[in-house]
């Protein structure tokens, strides 16, 4: 199939909301990063152009060679990641790769790698449906979940959880199997948190500000201001929102939140909130809203397993961090690092959302294939 054809069958309802959400991201973090000396709203504007021709690239490689090179992806991933943990560099942890200027999250790219490896492991394989044959995709998971752990990165860590568990149940894993497998990681993961050392003390600090919040003694939100202040900054600013946004009269959204630690990345929706009020705030989950329902409808019509499983999993690592973002901002969930898609700022964080773009377009617009029957694209 030429470019032509690929471009005429792709599902463009996906990169139009994408693009659509990324000026809103652009728009908002210009007001975050007003009179900040780096010019943040300029560097997430180049990020977007290299996003979309990175997606346009994507988009012109047949998908099928994507799985086909699953495991050297995921190898490569696993070298970066880590690379990382002896390289790395950051403020509060070392995330980033640097050569001069240039620096990327490796844990970023991990995430859609994964969803590629779990796609093309269980396309055509019928042992996940044992319980015993879930043990390879979830140490296809657990390997990547404990060095992104080790950097600490909690939040992008534990996102690999439900792209394991989407891309399972698409595969046809039994219910009860993938019960089991949720109850004993949960127990596991409660008696590890208790361990000294598992935990940095500001991720217990956020967890108990979090928990503190629901408390009604001044002790309590003592504790959730000292402890979960980011949180508690972020709703203020919401709230200073109203119907229509913050008057410019009276010093507008970017003086509102001011006070709001990292306002132009993890905590973007609070200065979007504060500019835009309820009546922004609507137009973006509305808009969230479309575009994982056009994500669902690539992965509905697909009948090829390693394309639908790369639609389903693509689905659950866009919405968890949707729903993660927003609710860590509103309160709703304890505050773990998750950006919001398109939205925040981040150049890693957005090429790996528009090079998930590309994948999804090159998925959309193949015609049914089946691997190790046709040859196709080679």
């Amino acid at each position: 199939m030429t470019l032509g054809e690929r471009l005429r069958r792709a599902p463009w309802s996906l990169p139009i909301l994408a693009a659509v959400l990324t000026g809103l991201g652009i728009e908002t973090i210009a007001t975050a990063a007003d009179g900040h000396a780096v010019p943040y709203a300029w560097l997430q504007t180049r990020w977007a152009a290299v996003g979309f021709a990175a997606a346009l690239l994507v988009l012109a490689t047949p998908y099928a060679r994507f799985v086909r090179w699953a495991p050297v992806l995921y190898g490569a991933g696993l070298a970066s990641l880590v690379l990382v943990l002896f390289k790395g560099t950051g403020q509060s942890a070392g995330r980033w790769l640097g050569i001069g200027s240039f620096r990327v999250q490796p844990s970023e790219f991990m995430k859609p790698i994964l969803v590629v490896m779990l796609a093309a492991t269980l396309r055509y394989s019928t042992e996940h449906r044992r319980l015993g044959g879930l043990v390879k995709p979830v140490l296809l998971t657990l390997i990547p979940f404990l060095l992104v752990m080790r950097q600490p990165d909690l939040g992008t860590a534990l996102l690999f959880v439900p792209i394991a568990f989407a891309v399972l149940f698409a595969a046809g894993a039994r219910l009860r199997h993938l019960a089991i497998l949720a109850v004993g990681g949960l127990a596991a993961a409660t008696l590890l948190a208790l361990v000294p050392g598992v935990l940095k003390d500001y991720q217990r600090d956020r967890i108990f500000g979090f928990l503190a919040q629901h408390g009604d003694s001044t002790a309590a939100k003592t504790l959730e201001r000292s402890q979960n202040h980011q949180s508690y900054r972020g709703r203020i600013a919401i709230g200073l929102g109203g119907l229509t946004g913050v008057d410019d009269a009276d010093g507008g959204a970017e003086e509102a939140t001011r006070d709001v630690p990292e306002r132009h990345s993890d905590f973007i929706f609070s200065v979007f909130a504060a500019k835009h009020g309820f009546a922004g705030v609507t137009l973006l989950f509305l808009l969230y809203g479309a575009f994982l329902g056009a994500l669902l409808s690539v992965a509905s019509r697909l009948r090829e397993p390693s394309g639908r499983f790369l639609a389903v999993g693509m689905f659950a690592m866009f919405g968890v961090q949707i729903v993660v973002n927003l609710g860590m901002v509103a309160g709703l969930l304890p505050v773990v690092g998750v950006p919001a898609p398109f939205l925040t700022y981040g150049g890693s964080n957005l090429l790996v959302s528009w090079l998930s773009i590309g994948l999804l377009l090159a998925v959309g617009s193949d015609p049914p294939i089946e691997f190790g029957r046709t040859t196709y694209g080679d």
